[in-house]
């Protein structure tokens, strides 16, 4: 799996989001710290499910040639 990165893209209410899978982690807990520390054990704890972009389209086109 690929290193997974938290980034806070908002500071208020504050929102994370996972760079890998994208998943949003938001809290609006003040004060500021206690919010960071409820996002990160939250990501810390997440299971990245990674999109296969080649397995969509495949399946796509499968379905558009099938009819």
């Amino acid at each position: 799996m690929a290193k997974r990165n938290l980034r806070i893209v908002r500071d208020h209410p504050l929102l994370g989001i996972c760079e890998y899978c994208n998943m949003q982690f938001s809290c609006g807990l003040m004060p500021i710290e206690a919010a960071k520390d409820d996002i990160q054990e939250r990501f810390n704890a997440h299971e990245c499910e990674q999109q296969d972009f080649a397995q969509d389209a495949a399946r796509i086109t499968k379905k558009a040639t099938k009819d």
